[in-house]
């Protein structure tokens, strides 16, 4: 895999970081093929209609604020045109005097666009941690 591609990668996770900590659910689904699937907090999100109005009726909660951070990238390979990857992400949710950390694992299936840029078709949620 091309170094443009990693760093591609690399920004396609802090855009959806971004996009969630401040309720842009328009932007957050583009990150998603047209197609694209959401799986969190038990539910399914299917379509970037469903996966931005989620993200927009979380950041619409009254007294909620979070911010998500994201280390460990592993990327594999598929081909040219796609690829699988793993992270860890630490979300803090505040809402109104109560605060949750919560330490997330993030199971991704990426695909590469003709114009080159990178997309996710499918992203899991995966809550291993809550204190």
């Amino acid at each position: 895999m091309k170094q443009e591609d990693i760093l591609a990668i690399e920004r396609l996770l802090s855009d959806f970081a971004w996009y969630a900590d401040r309720g842009d659910g328009e932007s957050l689904s583009r990150l998603f093929a047209p197609d694209g699937v959401l799986h969190v907090g038990g539910q399914q999100l299917a379509g970037r209609d469903a996966i931005a109005r989620d993200c927009e009726q979380r950041h619409a909660q009254p007294g909620r604020k979070t911010r998500h951070l994201w280390s460990n990238l592993r990327i594999e390979a598929e081909d040219a045109h796609g690829a699988r990857t793993t992270a860890v992400q630490m979300t803090v949710e505040q809402r109104d005097a109560k605060t949750e950390t919560r330490i997330n694992d993030l199971f991704d299936t990426l695909c590469r666009m003709q114009s080159g840029a990178w997309l996710i078709t499918t992203r899991v949620i995966s809550r291993e941690i809550a204190f």
